[in-house]
């Protein structure tokens, strides 16, 4: 098993016109709405991909990594997944303050109900302490190798439409390639201020260094283009979609960045696959939540 599974029930009672996802029966993780994700506009709705995590430094501040931010994901209410080189920095000791659940504008107000231009109203940023960053203990600064950090928050998050876990891996995709597929990869944006979502069409490492040779890579990632030049905070998590039988029903996580760059106009990012780390993750993690 990948960890104990843990039932959440998404809370629907909202106030005005917030934004309710169209399919959150007990959906206890990786809410998957076949309409949004057909949906490719110009930000991702406060319903989608609530799992993304912005990692905040000292009283507020983002933070230094690659311009000015950092992201993670809940997967569980109390466990955040992590770049490591996002805590391991100048003195070699894991530094953060807290995370924000729930950011949809990475600009807005933290800890007040927020309505945007658009029309869609949100529930208040949950800001939480941390507790615990766990390094991988074969972390390598100078390489990025296995570049994982397990975070345990100082309290349960609230799960509302806005924040929810993602699923992790189930076991019969465990073992799979992930090379010539196609995943999702979701978060707040380096120049614009609304979370967005973009494909990501995964190549072999040999074809990515071959047009990149700067960027990260690793025998524990995955690399692809993504289909919108969008640049997004390092962290940022790359999701696939199970299905049981015909019928998508959720999404898992994959990785996330570790590192991106410019090539010709578009935008190559290197992910790790966190499907080489479960023990790890398991060992410093609490209600792991797997759909079978």
């Amino acid at each position: 098993m990948l960890g104990k599974i843990a039932v959440f029930t998404l809370l629907l009672g909202l106030f005005g016109q917030e934004v309710q996802s169209a399919k959150t029966d007990d959906m206890e993780c990786g809410a998957f709405d076949e309409d949004q994700m057909l949906k490719q506009g110009s930000f991702a709705i406060p319903t989608e991909h609530q799992w993304v995590v912005r990692i905040v430094y000292g009283k507020g501040f983002e933070g230094s990594i690659r311009d000015n931010g950092c992201l993670g994901v809940l997967i569980s209410k109390r466990t955040v997944l992590a770049p490591a080189h996002c805590f391991v920095q100048y003195n070699g000791v894991a530094e953060a303050f807290s995370v924000h659940l729930g950011v949809h504008n990475k600009s807005a107000p933290i800890g007040v109900p927020v309505c945007e231009s658009d029309g869609y109203c949100t529930r208040p940023v949950q800001e939480i302490k941390l507790a615990e960053v766990a390094i991988h203990p074969e972390y390598d600064s100078r390489t990025l190798k296995n570049c994982l950090a397990v975070l345990t928050l100082q309290r349960d998050a609230k799960i509302y439409p806005n924040v929810m876990p993602i699923c992790m891996p189930p076991p019969n995709l465990v073992n799979e390639t992930l090379v010539g597929q196609t995943f999702v990869v979701a978060g707040l944006r380096v120049f614009e201020d609304l979370r967005l979502k973009t494909w990501v069409n995964t190549l072999s490492r040999s074809f990515c260094q071959s047009k990149v040779k700067t960027l990260v890579t690793s025998s524990n990632t995955v690399c692809g283009y993504h289909t919108k030049p969008e640049a997004y905070y390092i962290g940022a998590p790359l999701v696939g979609m199970q299905k049981k039988g015909p019928t998508t029903q959720n999404y898992y996580l994959v990785g996330f960045m570790i590192d991106w760059r410019w090539e010709n106009n578009r935008i190559m990012s290197s992910f790790l696959a966190i499907q080489n780390y479960l023990d790890f993750i398991q060992q410093n993690s609490n209600s792991l939540i797997v759909r079978s």
